[in-house]
């Protein structure tokens, strides 16, 4: 009983130096906030090569909240903020810069909050990166991120207040998972991946009528869509290709949902691949 008591201590001080070295290293480093005026939409490009990013919803008074962490031995400045209003539009580049040369990616942490309530396109690219994006109850027009040698999650937990004209997603050497992806609420969705795991979860308020065109280089690709949608996917054959389709059957050229002529919303997928796996596969 002693000796069980006495690896107790010692794991919860162990915890405990674990917990402290953390806080000690990650420091807050730079905050910044960015008043809204009479802004009537926005362009906002982010821009990280690397660290850990949260980029998340914000509140309608500021046209951005920018929190930076990262080891308190750093003087340098670790973001480059360039911002001003032209014609009723904002303009807001975020770039994040390395503190110095051979730090590991974690040793910097971001996060950024966004405005809810301006029109915005939204422009992200990251490179060597750890993501996690919530764009849920934004009012989106067009998307574009961008990603590296990363792990990105990126989420929509809340329907996009407009109809997004854009969506565009290119993630190189990657793994990629999103979430409640049709909360978008795009006309259109592009995702280009090069070689990972890619994960695209379709549920939420698809609109009717979207085209979702899928391309990946080598990897397995998993696609989830809800059941109160039908779809056709169209897919040129590919030698190296394994595909798996659920409830889905062939006519022609096309794949075809058995749901199809069940229910009110329909989408267009197309997908390509050079090597790998790819299954379609329902949600409630």
């Amino acid at each position: 009983m002693k000796q069980y008591k006495l690896n107790i201590v010692i794991l919860f001080v162990l915890v405990q130096i674990a917990l402290a070295n953390d806080n000690d290293f990650f420091q807050p480093r730079f905050h910044k906030e960015i008043p809204r005026k009479n802004e009537k939409e926005l362009k906002i490009k982010i821009s990280g090569g690397a660290g850990v990013f949260y980029i998340l919803p914000g509140d309608k008074d500021k046209i951005a909240i920018i929190d930076g962490y990262s080891d308190k031995e750093s003087g340098k400045n670790l973001v480059d903020i360039n911002y001003f209003v032209e014609d009723g539009i904002g303009y807001l580049e975020l770039e994040m810069t390395h503190l110095k040369s051979g730090k590991k990616s974690g040793d910097e942490k971001w996060y950024i909050k966004l405005c809810d309530d301006l029109p915005t396109s939204l422009d992200i690219e990251l490179g060597a990166t750890k993501a996690d994006i919530d764009l849920g109850g934004l009012n989106l027009k067009n998307v574009k991120l961008s990603t590296g040698v990363s792990s990105t999650n990126l989420k929509f937990t809340k329907p996009n207040k407009t109809i997004m004209r854009r969506f565009e997603i290119e993630a190189g050497l990657a793994k990629f998972d999103g979430e409640k992806l049709g909360n978008a609420r795009f006309r259109s969705l592009n995702f280009s991946g090069g070689m990972g795991t890619f994960d695209l979860d379709l549920s939420g308020e698809l609109i009717d009528d979207a085209d979702v065109n899928l391309s990946i280089g080598f990897g397995n690709l998993d696609v989830y869509l809800p059941k109160d949608v039908g779809a056709i996917i169209v897919s040129p054959s590919a030698l190296f290709t394994s595909k798996k389709f659920d409830n889905f059957y062939k006519k022609g050229d096309k794949y075809i949902s058995f749901n199809f002529n069940e229910v009110q919303k329909k989408i267009n997928i197309f997908i390509e691949s050079g090597l790998g796996n790819i299954k379609v596969r329902w949600i409630d």
